[in-house]
């Protein structure tokens, strides 16, 4: 590639301003750049290593700056990783980030060129293994950590903070032993959470318990966003061992925060929508004794939404946010899988916020719709969602959604046949009564099969002759036959699992065993579920 040679003659003979100038007009010309495939590997090979020898003498900030800038476009070409990401390259740019140690945090060098390097860093250890193994063993886990302690420190940029905890996120997502070295040896969800209290101005607890956030700038979020995301990594097992006090009084805090932050607002609506994405994915992480703090006490002001006494601001945000992406209707599986998991989760753990949302029936009439999505993971999580405020009783389900839209989730649980749900939550226990004047009204005229009042619609039938109906029963006929031949459609029952089998005896055995009377199950007396 033209102009390589120059450059290379440049930062290896010339001063300071020769340098900067070459290396801006490279940094123009290839700012919009992600490849050098015209780039021979002996003009790469030479081209970093006459940087990094500019790297390591004492020249100016902004000289730095700007070589760092050349190495973070090299960096987008993967033919280049084999020379950027050996150890003289990546202990270089741990230099420049003051992340060589955690010793070197106190003495940093400028912000341009602290940012500069953690971006190198970020796009090298983002897509080679060959960075991620070396910075389990070169000062780089001691440095991520030494940084996050200094999120509070005013003097350092946003840039700085925020690409700094963006290579926590990959070294935290990319290598498990990272990963819990920071766990067990820097107790890294203390260091985040701190971060984040600090972000948000709410050191002082007492802040936490307002019904009203604050509103956030677009670096704060930006910070925040990246501080989530690491966090989501390092609490992963949060739900799957036992916690010690500590560990569960700073989950219960954490999810105090989450509830603040979703109070808050930012400067347009894409960031808000980002903040509250990122939260939400944090909070299906928590432990169910810890989602009790989602919701806190109304008080005497009377702000936003009450129920029964507990301020449900949160919770509406969550269901605003869910209403939004599914009218966005867009990778369904990675929009709406969080935030059902998240309202599955919240809705086991508190009665109150289950009474509350079997009152909005908006939620309840999407969800429904989603029993029915393509998609399979979303499907199952929006009929586990009302399968769990109806505390996970088959009958409500079925009464609130119809059998069609429950069969699915029945199947799969093994609950065609009724009964109770095997592993089946606590919840609590209640005298009031189900069924709604609206309901009883209408019982009458629901369809079992899809669980609503279906418009009336005139008999097709009723304008037929005698033989036009015949000619269509025998279509059927021939039609349903002919599936059932051909293996499309086959004859099942349900059977004692409370799952669907084929009957391999077809339909005459299907009726056989329909005429045996099922066992008596008198003594079983319906419990009454409700709240």
């Amino acid at each position: 590639m033209e102009g390589v040679d120059a450059v290379v003659g440049v930062l290896q003979g010339g001063d300071q301003a020769e340098i900067c100038q070459h290396l801006q007009s490279f940094n123009t010309q290839h700012a919009q750049t992600f490849g050098f495939p015209n780039l021979q590997q002996d003009k790469r090979k030479d081209l970093v290593s006459a940087i990094l020898e500019v790297l390591n003498q004492d020249m100016q900030p902004s000289c730095h700056a700007t070589c760092l800038s050349t190495i973070r476009i090299l960096s987008r070409d993967k033919a280049s990783l084999q020379f950027l990401a050996k150890p003289p390259c990546v202990t270089t740019l741990l230099k420049h980030a003051g992340m060589d140690g955690a010793e070197a945090v106190l003495e940093l060098p400028e912000d341009e060129v602290i940012a500069e390097a953690e971006k190198c860093l970020c796009n090298i250890i983002f897509t080679s293994p060959t960075a991620q193994r070396l910075c389990s063993s070169n000062g780089c886990v001691e440095g991520v950590a030494g940084r996050l302690k200094c999120i509070s420190d005013p003097h350092l940029s946003y840039d700085v903070k925020i690409f700094a905890v963006r290579l926590t996120f990959l070294l935290t997502a990319l290598c498990i032993d990272i990963r819990q070295r920071l766990q067990v040896e820097f107790n890294i969800p203390a260091l985040l959470l701190s971060a984040m209290e600090h972000t948000l101005g709410v050191e002082n607890n007492s802040t936490l318990g307002t019904l009203e956030g604050a509103v956030l700038t677009d670096e704060q979020v930006d910070l925040l966003s990246e501080i989530l995301k690491t966090m989501f990594n390092v609490t992963l097992t949060g739900q799957a061992r036992q916690l010690d006090e500590e560990e569960l009084e700073r989950y219960k805090h954490m999810t105090a925060v989450c509830r603040y932050m979703l109070m808050c607002r930012a400067s347009s609506e894409a960031k808000q929508e980002e903040l509250h994405s990122h939260t939400i994915n944090l909070m299906t992480n928590m432990p169910r004794n810890c989602l009790s703090e989602v919701i806190v006490q109304q008080g005497e002001r009377g702000v936003g939404t009450e129920y029964d006494g507990w301020n449900m601001d949160a919770i509406m945000t969550i269901l605003d946010f869910l209403e939004r992406r599914i009218d966005q209707n867009k990778r369904l599986l990675e929009t709406l899988t969080p935030v059902l998991t998240c309202l599955i989760a919240i809705s086991r753990a508190n009665r109150n916020v289950r009474k509350f949302l079997r009152t909005k029936t908006g939620v309840y009439f999407r969800c429904v719709r989603l029993m029915t999505c393509v998609v399979t993971e979303v499907k199952e999580a929006a009929a586990e969602f009302l399968f769990v405020l109806c505390k996970e009783n088959v009958d409500r389900l079925v009464k609130y959604t119809g059998f069609g839209n429950a069969a699915g989730l029945l199947a799969h649980r093994g609950l065609l046949a009724g009964g109770p749900c095997s592993g089946q939550h606590n919840y609590s226990s209640g005298d009031e009564e189900s069924d709604t004047e609206e309901y009883l009204v209408a019982k009458d005229k629901i369809n079992p099969v899809t669980g609503r009042v279906e418009p009336d619609r005139p008999n097709p039938l009723e304008e037929m002759t005698e033989e036009q109906k015949e000619h269509l029963f025998m279509q059927l006929a021939s039609d349903f036959d002919k599936l059932t031949r051909e293996g499309i459609v086959k004859p099942t029952m349900i059977g004692s699992d409370g799952r669907l089998h084929v009957v391999e005896g077809g339909v005459a055995e299907m009726m056989a065993r329909a005429q045996t009377p099922p066992p008596d199950n008198s003594d079983n007396e319906e419990e009454d579920d409700n709240e």
